[in-house]
């Protein structure tokens, strides 16, 4: 290494002899005057221990004594083994107690003195035998060689809290030893640290110091920022590399942040670039900043290139990028500094058209169509393209950049399905209208089985006598929000959405269900019937005719009580399957109406080779009856056309006398309208036929009735 680890080795080369030095002398010192205070610490200990024991044992002796000159009665051998203990203690505490200071001579001093006074009152050993009567008197002579004896211990006492004061001392030695040595230890280490800092702030931490900052400066962004070389070491070194890295980094971050911005093929801003410039049109400061300009609103324009499917299949993929490629140059053109071109994905493009003050967006539309009227040159091939153009203008109503987007959309996609080459402007009704279909598609998938659907039950009546002889089943859907929706509102939607099926059998096994449980109550006839709509969706699809034969095949639901009706122009255009469709539905017993008749574009021979055999005669052909002579005249070719092919007819929309006289001098035998009754629900019509009443018209009826 160079001059930065010599330098790195010398001076942690000091700081190391310091240390070793200042934690050799402590650890000497420490050691030596640790073994002498812990021997005399432990002797000191011993020494305490047998004097405190020897002066309870020889106050405890004493007592007892001094009741034996009081000839109280005591127990003389206990007390003559209480002589031999104490006599014990003293040889024990001979044995421990050292020479020098005079403990030794003066424990035995203190013994004979005990001795000598028990010996003096006849107390000792065997003199206790003889001792009889009282000695009271001698009491206090025996307490005085007592205090005597007590007096020597406690010399003995002192002298061994001076030999524990010695002790403190060398305690006391120790510490300030410890404490020399780490005033050298720390005196060597500051010193050190200060060489070692002055070296590594000059050498180390300023340079590093520097590096951080850069790295900092380049983590927050700042790719241009470089750091002044002027080492030649390893930091040196270390600052030419980070700006080296700072110059890729920088050269990687632009090739990086255009590549996250635009399109890669075209060079045009991509979708998040315009999402972001429409967040920005939508913030606090563009309200602001458009505070002085309220006539101003921005524009968002969606193009979409007209079959460019075909420009793939004709000219390759190849050939699509370059028309793409192309036709972005042309949009750069087509618009202002301040207004952005994007791409989308695939052919679809975006301009945000900035300022609008109300036509700079058709403006826009309009430079576009006319550059486009000179055809494209792709691999020598010349081609002429047009592009559909959605437009959307941002207004007080529009609350974010997602909403003027689905706007313009909408705005395309009408420009697209009203032929190409257009230029649309937003329509909010037509929005609304399309809103409200995605909607009631979206809640329509889960009707059948939320239990939303309801059926209503119109009756269809013998005109001559008023009997009911069966019903039309009619669908409604309860819907959570928007109420009660006749079929016409969402029957189309289900047929867009395939839904049809589902609905279409839940309705044939429901009504089919309530007519049977009609039928076995009391004063019911029991040959009334139902009716249920098909469409051809249902008659064109096998899983969904295959659910509605199951359905009739269940002998509980008696097919030759149902009567499944198609309208004659759904017929018309379905002619085909549609009636072999029919013939495997009939098989079950079934009958079939044509129902709307007169309404389609069926012919004679169409209607010859159907398995019909009810014709309803459409509501229309009964509006201007009985005035209508021209009205009558095709009603009266149409009965006689389905006398001669053996068809019953019913008539449909009775809605006054007239028109019913008329159906009746017409020898009309059927018909249903408000006139007769209205759709009712189960149980209403459930107790209509069980009252066994005829439905004949009103007194005075002859008004139109509104239908449902």
């Amino acid at each position: 290494m160079g001059s930065l680890k010599r330098e790195w080795s010398r001076v942690f080369t000091l700081m190391l002899l310091a240390l070793l030095a200042g934690a050799a002398a402590t650890v000497v010192g420490v050691r030596v005057v640790t073994d002498q205070i812990q021997q005399a610490t432990a002797e000191h200990r011993l020494e305490s221990e047998a004097v405190a024991e020897l002066r309870s044992a020889l106050d405890a002796h004493e007592q007892t004594a001094l009741q034996l000159l009081s000839a109280a009665p005591v127990d003389t051998a206990a007390f003559l083994q209480q002589q031999k203990d104490v006599t014990a203690r003293f040889d024990a505490a001979a044995r421990i107690l050292p020479e020098d200071h005079g403990m030794l001579s003066t424990v035995r001093e203190a013994r004979d003195a005990w001795q000598e006074g028990l010996a003096a009152h006849g107390l000792w050993g065997s003199q206790v035998a003889g001792l009889h009567g009282d000695h009271v008197a001698e009491a206090p002579a025996l307490a005085a060689s007592g205090a005597r004896a007590r007096a020597l211990l406690a010399d003995v006492r002192r002298a061994s809290l001076d030999a524990l004061d010695d002790g403190v001392a060398y305690g006391a030695q120790l510490q300030q030893m410890v404490v020399a040595g780490r005033t050298a230890l720390f005196v060597l280490a500051g010193a050190g640290v200060f060489y070692f800092r002055r070296r590594m702030t000059k050498y180390l931490v300023r340079p590093v110091e520097s590096l951080y900052q850069g790295v900092l400066k380049l983590q927050a962004g700042d790719f241009s920022h470089r750091i002044s070389v002027v080492r030649n070491d390893e930091l040196g070194q270390l600052a030419e590399a980070f700006n080296s890295m700072a110059a890729t980094v920088h050269d990687n971050h632009l090739e990086l942040t255009f590549r996250a911005t635009h399109d890669p093929l075209t060079g045009l801003a991509n979708r998040a670039v315009l999402t972001e410039r429409l967040t920005a049109v939508f913030g606090p400061e563009a309200g602001l900043a458009g505070a002085g300009h309220k006539d101003r609103r921005e524009g968002l324009l969606i193009i979409d290139v007209d079959d460019f499917k075909d420009v793939n299949d004709s000219l390759g993929h190849e050939g699509g990028d370059a028309l793409l490629i192309q036709l972005a140059q042309r949009l750069r053109g087509c618009v202002r500094a301040r207004d952005l071109v994007a791409r989308l994905g695939g052919d679809e493009f975006a301009i945000v058209v900035m300022d609008d003050a109300g036509t700079a967006t058709a403006d826009v539309a309009g430079r576009i169509q006319a550059a486009l009227r000179e055809p494209f040159s792709i691999d020598e091939v010349r081609l002429k393209v047009t592009v559909s153009m959605g437009a959307a203008q941002r207004t007080a109503a529009t609350t974010d950049p997602a909403e003027l987007m689905r706007q313009a959309d909408f705005a395309m996609y009408m420009a697209k399905h009203g032929g190409k080459g257009r230029f649309q402007l937003f329509d909010a009704h037509g929005y609304d209208e399309m809103t409200y279909r995605a909607a009631l598609r979206a809640d329509l998938a889960s009707a059948v089985q939320a239990g939303q659907l309801r059926l209503d039950y119109q009756p269809v009546v013998d005109l001559g006598t008023g009997t009911i002889l069966g019903v039309e089943a009619l669908v409604r859907w309860e819907h959570p929000t928007l109420g009660r929706l006749g079929p016409a509102d969402f029957i189309p939607l289900a047929e867009e959405t395939g839904e049809i099926g589902p609905i279409g059998c839940w309705v044939l096994d429901t009504a089919t269900r309530h007519v049977a449980g009609w039928r076995r109550s009391p004063g019911t006839a029991g040959d009334i019937w139902v009716s249920v709509n098909l469409s051809t969706l249902q008659l064109s699809s096998d899983r969904n005719l295959a659910a509605l034969e199951r359905i009739l095949a269940n002998p509980a639901v008696q097919a030759d009580k149902v009567i499944l009706e198609v309208t004659e122009s759904a017929l018309a255009t379905s002619a085909d399957g549609g009636v072999g469709a029919l013939h495997r539905l009939k098989s079950f017993g079934v009958r079939i109406a044509i129902d709307d008749f007169g309404t389609g574009f069926s012919s004679l021979s169409t209607l010859a080779v159907l398995p019909a055999d009810i014709l309803k005669i459409d509501r229309s052909f009964l509006s201007g009856l009985p005035r209508d002579a021209q009205a009558a005249a095709m009603l009266e070719g149409i009965l006689e056309v389905a006398r001669k092919l053996h068809l019953a007819v019913i008539a449909e929309g009775i809605e006054d006398t007239g028109q019913l006289e008329l159906l009746r001098s017409l020898g009309c035998d059927m018909g249903q309208g408000y006139l007769l009754a209205g759709p009712s629900p189960s149980p209403v019509l459930e107790a209509l036929l069980g009252s066994g009443t005829r439905l004949e018209p009103p007194a005075g009826a002859g008004a139109p009735m509104s239908g449902a």
